[in-house]
């Protein structure tokens, strides 16, 4: 990537040449049209540039949102949340070779700037050039030697690398410097659980310990409790991430497949009901909510539960084919 860093460097730089005109927007939405106001009274005011293009970013509106930051970037060039943002509303707008661009140019003006190598490495492991992203947290440890993000996204290369042993040394050495890094942790145990090794349990459990409310630290240590059979073990566990969010809806739906598997049909039914209240677009839960009905003989009950899944996801076979299974009216 070197050598498209220095064309761009030899251009100047990609911005500071122009400022493209500005843009006359309208919409039928409030937010945005006091901003086009705003930004059409202050002509060059590059943070109302950069406050309209979030919110164009949010709805869509990605090539508007383009024009705006490259504005605002040719107004003021150092500051860094703005390649940021360009970056990724290049990600969102599926140009993810412009993205990178973007953050080389930043990591080319802000070569001390932490954040910014963070965010360019990231990129980088993105688009899988894992040598430049190794590089580039290689250029922030010189800055940092004990910087945990830094040996997080070590981790993160050497995995994709296929390079088990090296990531998870550098995920290791990642909560060493940062035990609040959950991620980390939580890396470490799946790198072991898919070598079956019952080490994985301890690094889910150093995760929750290092925050007892983490929903997804949570769910990795039940759902390795339910791929281990240890059923009630994984229940308890979801159960605990339904009293920290009682909207989770992946934790009712496991509790209710577990009870199925241990036939307690009554409770695999509640879960199944609750999840279908508090996620009423979920095709997942009225399908085995049908299933329960189906296996405790309610029948219509069922019949009205798959056509329910169907309406939700046309494509769940699983739904046609239980529904055609069942006796005929």
């Amino acid at each position: 990537m070197r050598y498209i860093q220095l064309i761009l460097l030899a251009s100047v730089f990609l911005f500071a040449c122009k400022q493209d005109k500005p843009q006359q927007l309208s919409s039928g939405d409030t937010a945005l049209d006091e901003l086009n106001d705003l930004v059409n009274a202050k002509s060059g005011d590059d943070g109302l540039l950069y406050q309209r293009a979030a919110l164009l970013a949010q709805k869509g509106s990605y090539a508007e949102a383009v024009v705006d930051l490259k504005n605002a970037i040719s107004i003021d060039s150092l500051k860094p949340e703005y390649f940021h943002t360009l970056s990724d509303v290049f990600m969102d707008y599926y140009k993810s070779r412009q993205a990178l661009l973007i953050m080389e140019q930043a990591g080319d003006r802000f070569p001390e700037r932490i954040p910014t190598l963070l965010k360019l490495s990231e990129t980088q492991l993105i688009l899988k050039d894992h040598s430049g992203s190794i590089r580039t947290v290689n250029n922030i440890l010189a800055l940092d030697a004990q910087n945990a993000e830094a040996y997080f996204m070590l981790g993160l290369n050497f995995a994709e690398q296929g390079d088990t042993t090296r990531a998870i040394g550098s995920f290791q050495t990642a909560v060493e410097n940062d035990p609040e890094l959950i991620d980390a942790w939580l890396y470490i145990g799946s790198l072991y659980e898919n070598q079956n090794d019952k080490k994985a349990l301890q690094y889910y459990d150093a995760a929750i310990n290092a925050n007892p409310q983490s929903v997804e630290a949570k769910h990795h240590k039940a759902y390795y409790l339910q791929n281990n059979d240890k059923m009630m073990d994984a229940i308890n566990e979801y159960r605990e991430i339904n009293l920290i969010d009682k909207s989770y809806a992946t934790a009712y739906l496991n509790k209710g497949i577990l009870y199925l598997e241990m036939d307690s049909l009554d409770r695999a039914y509640e879960e199944f009901n609750i999840l279908v209240g508090v996620d009423p677009k979920n095709a997942n839960g009225y399908f085995y909510r049908g299933l329960a009905n189906q296996m405790k003989n309610k029948l219509t009950a069922a019949k009205s539960d798959y056509n329910a899944a169907i309406s939700l996801d046309p494509e769940m076979d699983k739904a046609r084919r239980a529904l055609g299974d069942l006796p005929s009216d």
